[in-house]
């Protein structure tokens, strides 16, 4: 999470460096050149699961490496990091509307609650803290493209858990980076054409070789071996360490300031995911004990 939770502050930090595009196609044409060497053989080892599944492999591609990462990189060049990461960690809500509207999945009455809680929240942080920009519809655009971006983050979630891959988790990964390397390859010529390309400088290097090593592989291996270690459930939750991580960093890198809205938007939606997704809430623990008492 703590790998995570720097990619927002190192694409705010190159926002006006590296253009969105460029900087996604560069972050997986890298980082799958590091791992290939190490997923090809097996890769061509289960070629037979890579043709049964190419359907699935270029949807996840596109919606979790590719179209994701592009939308939050568009969106750092107007909004700030704390904000960007803050509606970020609404994305568990996303994926419950995904799996009650789209899938049919049963939900409860504390899940629709946690919903609203966590919309709330969402709400707070793009309105500012200013009620009346909620009624004008006044949300920034950087703001509007992450909430784009974590869409395509809870489909991306919701489908990985309801088409389960047969390929190990590297060689799932390094199939689905070759997908957004594909895919970026021409948008990346096309934005290169209207706006030109980037500047090699110092920043740059440094920006994309973070997102290569950090954010894209050892963020991905990190995880992977926590939830074989947690199980997914447990290693959800730390999925809201991303906007901790974030904040902090910002603050003390690129000198944004942590606002009373942005702890009350926090608070919100993490109140709302607990109410959606405990077990057994604290509330009725404790009727229990009364009730024994």
């Amino acid at each position: 999470m703590f790998f995570w939770g720097g990619n927002w502050i190192v694409g705010r930090w190159l926002h006006d460096v590296v253009p969105p595009v460029a900087l996604s196609f560069w972050r997986w044409v890298f980082a799958a050149a590091i791992l290939l060497p190490f997923t090809a053989v097996p890769l061509w080892r289960q070629r037979a699961t890579v043709r049964r599944e190419w359907r699935r492999l270029v949807v996840f591609g596109l919606l979790g490496l590719a179209g994701f990462n592009v939308l939050v990189y568009y969106g750092l060049q107007t909004t700030t990091a704390i904000n960007g990461s803050l509606v970020n960690s609404a994305s568990p809500i996303f994926v419950i509307v995904i799996s009650w509207f789209g899938l049919g999945d049963r939900s409860s009455w504390r899940q629709g609650a946690g919903v609203v809680v966590s919309l709330l929240g969402v709400g707070a942080i793009l309105a500012r803290g200013d009620p009346s920009a909620l009624l004008a519809l006044r949300f920034g655009t950087g703001d509007l493209i992450i909430i784009g971006a974590i869409f395509m983050w809870a489909l991306y979630t919701t489908l990985v858990r309801h088409w389960p891959t047969q390929l190990t988790s590297l060689n799932f990964i390094s199939a689905t980076m070759i997908v957004a390397v594909v895919f970026l390859a021409p948008c990346y010529l096309i934005e290169r054409s209207i706006v030109g390309d980037f500047e090699v400088t110092q920043s740059a290097v440094i920006g994309i070789g973070y997102f290569t090593v950090f954010a894209s592989i050892v963020g991905y291996v990190c995880w992977n071996f926590g939830v074989r270690v947690a199980g997914a459930g447990k290693a959800s939750l730390f999925l809201h360490l991303v906007p901790a991580f974030a904040a902090a960093a910002a603050i003390v890198l690129l000198g944004e300031k942590l606002r009373l809205y942005h702890l009350v938007g926090i608070g919100l939606i993490l109140s709302g995911i607990y109410v959606a997704s405990a077990a057994r809430p604290f509330w009725r623990r404790w009727f229990e004990r009364a009730g024994a008492g």
